[in-house]
């Protein structure tokens, strides 16, 4: 008999033991990523992990489960616990598992959402995984992703981007602060898949990256620099360092984020570490109650037609959560969610007096880096 099971953020034991049953399962779908999202900002909802089996068919897939009544748009307009819209976890995520039909699972998927009055959804898909080609909904690459295949010899690795990197330094990483809760960080490297890395300068750390990783994949998830330091280009030492690091694990790509695209100077400084490993990256949406859909629609443009297709014009999904004002909506990017960007990567500037190491107590690899004349 085929169904989904809901399991609940609050049982991490059964979360995670039915992660880990997965095979290939990746770190985004462990119980301590998406808690740890959940903790740093409650608009982004509750994590659930949703478990399908259809004979020998087993797939798993993470997402937030957001209360519409929530929305600041829908104040005493809606019932509480009525409609929810989906959206996978920041990083990546969809069905991932054993699965040989791929129309039961979409029917089946489809048919739980409408009965849980999930309204729709918004998709990161996995970069190493194909189920958007399988997707039931709509897809679409408008961004890209640079993968480094760890499987050649490490001179060779380094040697074939380190020209392209010397030529460009100067002109690439333009920076943007974010900033992020301790709290976030301590619960994230409570996992045993995540490492963060440092480049140590004049006993200072001047430059760090958080590493996700599992089986056969690492990702560059969270880093920064001191910009005082810059011209150490303590940056090449430190993904010099994870890439040896991450090619003595056995581990086959490294995953260095996006942009969006070849003209973006943080695109570039990546593409530069893997010049052949640009990798399309997709995102997805589909609508599962288009009755709902629409009546959400409609109380959001208080029953303007005019409104209602401005909505739409925006290009955001699901439309009825558009935060912009009508001034900058040609900023708008379709597909892009309301409240999650297609953007990779956030990037949290280090304090020149930070002891991250000492600060969270986590594992650390440290690289020493040299002045470059």
């Amino acid at each position: 008999m085929n169904q989904i099971v809901e399991i609940s953020v609050s049982d991490k034991k059964r979360w995670n033991n039915t992660v880990k049953s997965i095979n290939n399962y990746d770190a985004f779908y462990l119980n301590e990523y998406v808690d740890a999202f959940m903790r740093e900002d409650e608009s982004n909802g509750v994590p659930v992990l949703l478990y399908y089996e259809n004979g020998a068919d087993r797939a798993i897939n993470v997402v937030f489960k957001r209360d519409v009544v929530k929305d600041h748009h829908f104040d005493d307009k809606l019932t509480p616990d009525t409609y929810f819209d989906l959206i996978t976890p920041y990083g990546y995520g969809d069905f991932i598992g054993e699965i040989t039909d791929y129309a039961t699972l979409n029917d089946v998927y489809s048919k739980y959402c409408m009965d849980n009055g999930y309204v729709c959804e918004f998709v990161h898909f996995e970069l190493f995984n194909d189920y958007y080609q399988r997707y039931s909904g709509e897809t679409e690459t408008r961004t890209h992703n640079v993968v480094r295949n760890l499987e050649s010899p490490m001179d060779e690795i380094w040697m074939t981007s380190i020209e392209f990197i010397m030529a460009r330094w100067n002109a690439v990483m333009q920076r943007i602060s974010f900033t992020l809760k301790k709290t976030f960080f301590e619960k994230l490297m409570s996992m045993n898949n995540a490492v963060m890395f440092h480049v140590r300068f004049e006993e200072k750390i001047i430059s760090t990256e958080l590493v996700i990783y599992r089986a056969e994949n690492c990702y560059s998830h969270l880093g920064g620099a001191d910009f005082e330091y810059f011209y150490t280009r303590a940056n090449d030492v430190l993904k010099f360092e994870i890439i040896k690091w991450a090619k003595e694990k056995g581990l086959k790509n490294f995953a260095l984020g996006g942009g969006y695209g070849a003209d973006n100077r943080i695109f570039q400084y990546k593409m530069n570490r893997a010049l052949h490993g640009i990798k399309d990256f997709y995102i997805g949406r589909k609508i599962f109650d288009k009755v709902a859909y629409q009546q959400l629609l409609r109380i959001r443009s208080k029953g303007n037609t005019e409104m209602e297709d401005r909505l739409i014009n925006t290009g955001f999904f699901p439309a009825y959560r558009w935060k912009g004002d009508w001034k900058n909506s040609i900023y708008a990017t379709p597909f892009m969610d309301a409240t999650t960007s297609c953007r990779r990567h956030r990037i949290f500037k280090v304090s020149k007096r930070s002891e991250i190491s000492k600060t969270f107590n986590m594992p650390v690899i440290s690289g020493e880096s040299r002045v470059v004349a």
